[in-house]
């Protein structure tokens, strides 16, 4: 900072700070602007560079719209579950909430949200970066700028199902293609000579590959990125369907392994660890259920029936109202 003030001034450390402070530590849609570079840039590379050789020996020319409508599926979800309303807890909805997921003592005790200045249900938490209380609360993800809760849980999953199925489809085409096009040009017989000291070599593995990057660079490195994003998304969408499984989330799981530590430092710690129970596991499909069959927090029972005692309130008085504004008839003449 030193440095910089002394190059830039004394207002460039404060600048500094405040842009670290933007990107770090409030919402912001840089993560996102990144995404979309990464996934319409890499879906182009791939037609610039793949789509020239299909259709071909093991590639039939209808991937070339299938693989469209997998892009769009993996931008349709991922847009989704950018919008999507995560479940925020708010006066209205609060006392349904804590009846829906009461406490249970062991993770969530009866507590209050100074800054939301609302009682917390149980399975919420307050979001610093939405400055929000969500109902269900799994985390704050990046990548969509916005929580992750009750109302928009079943969106992420499927955001990361189709990026899952998206990298795989383009790795798979993009290995076909390269097998395909060693096959249509006999590379694997071929005689290669080095441009430089023009020695002549005959084909091993390591030489077609460097061919292909040589001739069709853009493609082996959209394959390659598909194929290690797509082993990393393959483990964490798995991660999140277990979280699912065990009627749990990853916010939850932190609070589990906490206390598990915690109890197994005390005497008959280990004992205390096979009594905890989580009461919000009610079974593979009922948890499944719950996600993709979520509740909307915005129509719970207490509020439907405020709703409707607003509404009774207010009739008499749109009645008095045109009563009021009507105009009596004027008398007929004799």
């Amino acid at each position: 900072k030193k440095a910089l003030e002394k190059c830039f001034g004394p207002r460039a450390p404060a600048a500094l700070d405040a842009a670290w402070d933007y990107v770090c530590y409030q919402s912001n849609p840089i993560v996102q602007i990144f995404y979309l570079l990464v996934v319409v840039g890499g879906y182009i590379a791939f037609v610039v560079g793949g789509y020239q050789h299909v259709p071909n020996t093991y590639v039939h020319w209808i991937h070339k719209y299938l693989g469209f409508v997998v892009f769009c599926m993996c931008v349709g979800t991922w847009w989704k579950a950018c919008i999507t309303d995560p479940g925020i807890v708010t006066r209205r909805n609060v006392e349904d909430l804590c009846e829906i997921w009461p406490w249970d003592d062991q993770i969530f005790q009866q507590a209050f949200c100074s800054t939301c200045d609302l009682p917390k249900p149980a399975r919420s938490k307050h979001c610093g970066l939405c400055n929000v209380c969500v109902a269900k609360f799994d985390h704050h993800c990046i990548w969509i700028n916005n929580c992750v809760g009750v109302g928009n849980h079943k969106w992420f999953l499927m955001f990361l199902f189709w990026h899952l199925v998206i990298c795989s489809y383009g790795a798979g085409m993009g290995i076909t293609i390269c097998v395909d096009l060693v096959q249509r040009k006999n590379l694997l017989t071929a005689t290669f000579i080095d441009p430089v000291t023009k020695e002549r070599h005959t084909a091993t593995y390591l030489i077609i590959a460097q061919y292909l990057l040589a001739t069709e660079g853009m493609l082996i490195f959209v394959t390659a990125l598909s194929t290690i994003m797509g082993l990393v998304l393959f483990g964490f969408f798995l991660w999140h369907l277990h979280l699912v499984r065990k009627g749990t989330t990853t916010n939850e799981l932190s609070k589990w392994s906490h206390i598990r530590w915690y109890l197994k430092r005390q005497e008959d710690g280990e004992q205390k660890v096979k009594e905890l129970n989580n009461i919000y596991n009610h079974g593979m499909f009922a948890n499944f259920r719950e996600v993709f069959l979520p509740i909307n927090v915005h129509r719970l029972p207490r509020q439907l029936a405020q709703e409707a005692r607003v509404k009774e309130a207010c009739k008499p008085a749109a009645v008095a109202r045109k009563g009021g504004a009507a105009r009596p008839n004027k008398p007929k003449k004799g």
